[in-house]
């Protein structure tokens, strides 16, 4: 009977020491597939911040942007390049024997390889017709002047732009007022044989050479079909994640702060940047820099010449003196019907004359009054003898808009996908003139990644992990 109770302890022994080595072995296993997946995990995140740190320095530097350049320096943006980066970052993190020339090797309870590495999401800079590039841009002039003032610098836009409407200088239509007085007069069958103005208002191919000296002008040309707003880009999986609207008023006027802020214009210092009058193309995206600062000026003529016009319409002075000695002249030939037209016409001369002067003295970066007035008016009549002779800065500020305000202005209605495609152009050209960037492509830069990875634990369990990254602050 006594042999028989310790064979039944035995057993018993036996049966818990089988259940316990079931349950010890089981946690063990579980312990390694949770360290396993934890060290996945760590190997993921670790990989994706490590490339997240090979952002292009020199843009950060000249443009204050976050972005992986996919190309690292080679001709062309790839994302296999991206990827074999990652690959190398996670292989280096979960195999500890990698890069070492021990000869003992360090244990490794988890054996994990890498076994698939994929790219689910990618955000290009040039995605969403610019909309990454765009935010990245408004983000970094709150970074640099704070929310709040970069929001003031906005407002000051707006301010510009209302000012401007409420001065109702676009209903003016200088041109056609001309067209009618010249038409009166051929309906007369009267000439004026030397008109002083003449020329100058039908020459619109060779405007710069009436308001400045145009041997002093750049001569850089923009080799547009390498940019981004010409050629056939890449494409990733669009905008992902941020909650800042890029297209509301108040983000397409920090845009515009932006621009700006880091390119430059006619009026402003010179550097060694591909092109001298960055905003001026992008406002009109032509292949020169005197193509594009004859557009701004053409335009700003024709602003001008509808507000000198408009104000010396209105000056009875101004048409008094005038019409007195016009009358005279044309009853002195007989031609006293004709008087009223003439005057009108020296009076639309006189007021281009004026808007030369004004066009003058804003490229010399003083500000003129939006509406004229008898203290604002710097031509005198004589002067149309000589426009660009007498049309000189007078060496003080002044009040009123400058050069850059009426770029402004300008560049506030401009399609905004135009306008975000030719500031990345301007980007690129600048990037590409610095040490290892030659190829620069903003459709090859990354902000935005989403990868799934999947590794092998000690040759048994497959371990996918998610992850995404962002340079934006909300992911």
């Amino acid at each position: 009977m006594e042999y028989r109770c310790k064979g039944t302890i035995t057993v018993f022994l036996s049966l818990i020491l089988t259940i316990m080595l079931s349950v010890i072995m089981g946690m063990t296993e579980s312990a390694a597939y949770a360290a396993s997946r934890m060290k996945c995990e760590m190997a993921t995140d670790m990989s994706l911040e490590s490339v997240f740190a090979e952002y292009n320095r020199e843009l950060l530097d000249r443009y204050d942007l976050y972005f992986i350049d996919t190309s690292y320096g080679g001709a062309t943006p790839s994302v296999g390049e991206l990827k074999d980066h990652m690959k190398d970052y996670i292989s280096y993190n979960i195999d500890p024997s990698k890069g070492t020339l021990s000869i003992i090797q360090p244990a490794d309870f988890t054996a994990l390889r890498l076994n698939e590495l994929d790219i689910a999401e990618i955000s290009y800079a040039s995605d969403a017709a610019g909309r990454v590039f765009k935010r990245q841009a408004i983000q970094a002039l709150e970074d640099k002047y704070g929310i709040s003032a970069a929001k003031a610098l906005a407002s000051k836009t707006a301010d510009l732009v209302s000012g401007y409407d409420s001065s109702g200088l676009e209903d003016e239509r200088p041109y056609e007022k001309q067209a009618r007085i010249e038409e009166e007069l051929n309906g007369l069958d009267y000439r004026i044989p030397e008109n002083p103005a003449g020329e100058v208002f039908d020459d619109r191919e060779g405007i710069l050479r009436h308001v400045m000296n145009t041997q002093g002008l750049s001569s850089k040309s923009i080799d547009t079909g390498s940019l981004i707003s010409h050629r056939s880009i890449n494409s990733g999986t669009g905008l992902h994640g941020g909650q800042m609207d890029t297209e509301s008023i108040l983000s397409e006027a920090m845009f515009d702060e932006y621009i700006f802020d880091r390119f430059t214009s006619y009026t402003d210092e010179h550097t060694d940047a591909s092109a001298d009058y960055e905003i001026e193309y992008i406002l009109y995206g032509r292949n020169t820099d005197k193509a594009n600062l004859r557009e701004a000026v053409e335009k700003l003529m024709l602003i001008r010449y509808g507000a000198c016009a408009a104000y010396i319409f209105s000056d009875p002075e101004k048409r008094e003196v005038l019409e007195s000695v016009v009358l005279l002249i044309c009853t002195l030939l007989a031609v006293p019907e004709a008087a009223e037209p003439i005057t009108d016409f020296i009076l639309m001369g006189w007021a281009y004359g004026e808007s030369v002067s004004d066009v003058v003295r804003l490229l010399a970066g003083e500000r003129v009054p939006l509406q004229k007035t008898s203290e604002d008016w710097k031509m005198p009549l004589w002067g149309l003898v000589s426009i660009k002779a007498n049309a000189r800065p007078t060496g003080q500020t002044g009040t009123g808009f400058s050069y850059e305000d009426y770029l402004r202005v300008f560049m506030y209605p401009e399609n905004k996908t135009k306008k975000c495609m030719r500031a990345m152009d301007m980007v690129e050209m600048n990037m590409r003139t610095t040490p290892g960037n030659r190829n620069f492509r903003l459709d090859g830069c990354v902000e935005y990644v989403r990868i799934s990875a999947v590794m092998k634990c000690r040759g048994k369990y497959d371990l996918t992990i998610d992850r995404k990254m962002s340079y934006q602050s909300d992911f």
